[in-house]
């Protein structure tokens, strides 16, 4: 997880939709206004998943509502008059299940989190990820030493709630990969000058930066 910079305006096709009226369902947004919000999925956090970093698509991944749209466990629906918003909406892994992100926050009883309050999670497009979370060379995520009580409960709840925990075996994969690459690089930097050596690592970093789990691997290595 990593911050995400949202790109404004939000797509003119939202506009058309209105809570107090709609559902969001198969045809509401339209398939051509859901074309519009991948674009712009793209523009802000690429091709992977805004939450766990894996590869994500319109094709193989779903938009996830970070206030959930439908109902509580008690009924009631806090947050559907940000069905429509744009500001709510990521684009996440799974298109239509997973055990991670945003299908797992969502999921009711034994196989999700239960309970819990989402202005206590992460929002990566308002707040820093890095502020709060440590991404170890094992390929697991825990909660910044140092932080507020406020800070800790909202880093050590994204990870739950998210399930990132699910993922540390396939971070410590992409992260042995890399750091592999980074050891073949210091076996032969006596035969290079420094530029060469700096040009070498943005190389390995630019690689890094087309891949999954991109925020682990750079902060685990760099």
């Amino acid at each position: 997880m990593r911050k995400l910079n949202r790109p404004l305006p939000a797509p003119d096709a939202l506009a058309d939709c209105d809570h107090n009226v709609h559902v969001w369902n198969r045809r509401t947004p339209s398939q051509a206004c859901r074309r519009l919000i991948w674009q712009n999925f793209q523009s802000m956090q690429g091709k992977f998943c805004a939450f766990c970093e894996r590869s994500t698509e319109q094709n193989n991944g779903h938009i996830e509502h970070f206030f959930h749209k439908g109902q509580q466990p008690d009924g009631t629906t806090p947050y559907k008059h940000l069905t429509f918003s744009w500001s709510n909406l990521f684009g996440c892994c799974g298109k239509t299940t997973s055990n991670t992100c945003g299908h797992f926050k969502d999921r009711i009883g034994d196989q999700g989190p239960k309970a819990y309050n989402a202005n206590e999670l992460i929002k990566p497009d308002v707040e820093n990820p890095i502020h709060y979370l440590d991404f170890l060379g094992t390929g697991l995520i825990e909660a910044k030493v140092g932080l507020s009580v406020d800070e800790t409960k909202k880093a050590t709840e994204t990870i739950r709630v998210l399930n990132l925990g699910a993922l540390n075996g396939a971070r410590k994969k992409q992260i042995d990969i890399f750091k592999n690459e980074l050891k073949i690089l210091e076996e032969i930097s006596h035969g290079l000058d420094e530029q060469e050596l700096f040009q070498e690592m943005n190389n390995i970093k630019n690689k890094v930066q087309q891949q999954e789990y991109q925020t682990a691997v750079l902060e685990a290595l760099f």
